[in-house]
């Protein structure tokens, strides 16, 4: 590639926008499930939801979560270039957000299903509590899809997810304190929801091209499975299953 020997001459403003334009698109981004994320302690009168008989707390607190890396290159280019790489950084707080979701690998599912009910977990055992998790939204590998099935309801107890999205990649964690950055968008096949106002789940059928073989029977089997709790308690928030694909950012 022959160099733009002109660039320096371009207005200030050009140059500025030049430069982001080179800067990675934020998606909502893929952060690996890691234990020990719950955490216990005893809410005190000026909290909300504090009730003296019943003060027990377990929040998931995403700070042990590790932390992803995203290569950003015009950080080292020159000057000009990193000061609009470092206000791109601060203006958008980067850091893990409600909107990002957390990955679980197959070594981890029953883990992260069953953490609070750990018999090795000594800080939960025989006390009642409060739960508050801000996890959402969940990607396995659909290698681990049909094997998760069965324990779908009960990861309802202690995350309200909103979305469980299937990838026919496997990822596996960096094991440095920091994982590479991945995000994911839907592969076009076919989505489950569920319909709040008809307390049942509808297949939305997608591009067929993109189904792999087996597909639909996983969707109606995690349907059947999931359909008497949701329909029990009345379920009123959205939840989907969709496949998706995972690209390294």
């Amino acid at each position: 590639m022959s160099a733009f020997h002109l660039f320096p001459q371009l207005p200030p403003e050009i140059r500025s926008q030049i430069w982001e334009n080179t800067l990675p698109r934020l998606e909502p981004s893929v952060h690996f499930f890691q234990t020990g994320c719950w955490t216990p302690r005893h809410l005190s009168p000026s909290d909300d939801g504090y009730d003296p008989e019943d003060n027990m707390y377990a929040k998931f607190d995403d700070t042990r979560i590790n932390k992803t890396w995203l290569a950003v290159p015009i950080i080292d280019a020159n000057r000009e270039a990193r000061q609009v790489a470092l206000r791109w950084a601060q203006g958008h707080h980067l850091q893990l957000l409600e909107k990002d979701t957390l990955y679980i690998t197959p070594e981890r599912w029953e883990r992260f299903v069953q953490e609070l009910m750990a018999p090795d977990d000594r800080r939960f055992m025989n006390i009642l509590y409060s739960v508050s998790s801000y996890i959402d939204r969940i990607v396995i590998s659909e290698s681990l899809f049909e094997e998760a099935i069965p324990n779908l309801p009960q990861m309802f107890l202690t995350h309200d997810l909103d979305a469980l999205y299937v990838s026919e990649t496997a990822l596996e964690p960096v094991s440095d304190g920091f994982d590479e950055s991945y995000q994911y968008k839907p592969s076009g096949g076919a989505v489950i929801a569920w319909n709040s106002e008809l307390q049942n789940f509808e297949i939305e059928a997608g591009n067929k091209e993109m189904d792999r073989p087996g597909w639909y029977r996983l969707l109606n089997e995690a349907a059947r499975v999931l359909l008497k709790d949701f329909a029990a308690n009345r379920r009123e928030r959205d939840f989907s299953i969709i496949s998706v694909r995972l690209y390294k950012v």
